[in-house]
């Protein structure tokens, strides 16, 4: 049933529960569905009969003229397809097995979400305080030199890992090599705990230049045992665990700042990376409300 508009013109519609079912049932979209109910709201209230108005604008759909294009498609040589916002038959129908595949990649950017939200709020401030700090920094690092800042969040045993990192620049070798601090990481947990029950998440920031965004984001996630070769283990401590020489705390700070150059090898974007320069890594472990480096 529509409801008049209230201050700050927000539309209102009330449903029936088995009317919001139908919904989900017929769209397999919470998108979808609450694209529905905005365009629903300002019509007649039909509490008890929202099939009968889905199908008359799925019907309407059907035969409505496709909307205009994003010009570029031509310059891309791609194909026009039009299909109608409201299904007359419930989405995934025709290929269930399709449909579910879709809503497994969806579920699986879900729980990366999840993930990174479960950051305790206590520590957003200083993340945030990381990031900027690390993008301002990492824009200044000298001609020839990748800049790296890192830093680890470490909860109990049955949270995930989370890790973030900010690189003065975005290249196949700079994936890789967050690829490889992050393997590392979660590889080292499997020290206490059963890494098939563990989940490490990563969040590669690099600044951008050309004013569509300030900054580009990567994000990586592994679970389980990632299986790491002795050769590949070895390498990744040597770039990334360096106990002394150049490597150099700043723990006033608790950041990890991590320069030198690094070259990959294609084995699936991580292994083969040869440092130059001198790692620095932090972690900070997070316990209910407190927080130490490690």
């Amino acid at each position: 049933m529509a409801i008049a508009t209230q201050d700050g013109n927000t539309p209102v519609i009330a449903l029936l529960r088995r009317d919001w079912e139908f919904l989900f049932n017929q769209l397999r979209s919470t998108h979808a569905v609450v694209g529905y109910l905005h365009r629903v709201a300002a019509s007649a209230p039909v509490l008890g009969g929202e099939p009968e108005r889905y199908y008359e604008l799925a019907a309407a759909d059907a035969e409505a003229v496709p909307g205009a294009l994003d010009p570029s498609w031509t310059r891309r040589v791609g194909q026009p397809h039009s299909v109608p916002l409201l299904p007359a038959a419930p989405a995934g129908s025709d290929d269930d097995e399709a449909h579910t595949m879709v809503r497994i990649m969806l579920e699986a950017w879900q729980r990366v979400l999840a993930s990174l939200d479960s950051l305790p709020v206590g520590y957003r401030t200083d993340l945030g305080r990381f990031f900027l700090d690390a993008l301002a920094a990492v824009t200044q690092a000298e001609q020839g030199t990748t800049a790296w800042w890192m830093r680890t969040f470490l909860a109990g045993p049955d949270w995930d890992q989370l890790g973030f990192a900010v690189c003065s620049t975005l290249t196949d070798h700079t994936r890789a090599a967050f690829s490889a601090w992050l393997q590392l990481r979660h590889h080292e947990r499997g020290q206490h705990s059963d890494l098939a029950e563990l989940t490490s998440v990563g969040v590669l920031l690099t600044p951008r230049t050309d004013g569509y965004r300030d900054w580009n984001t990567t994000v990586v996630a592994v679970s389980g045992d990632p299986a790491l070769t002795d050769e590949e283990l070895l390498t990744y401590q040597h770039l990334f665990n360096a106990p002394n020489g150049p490597s150099r705390r700043r723990s006033s700070r608790r950041v990890i700042r991590q320069k030198g150059v690094a070259t990959v090898s294609p084995r699936a974007g991580a292994g083969g990376l040869h440092p130059v320069g001198g790692p620095e890594a932090e972690a900070v472990a997070v316990q209910g409300s407190t927080a130490c480096a490690a």
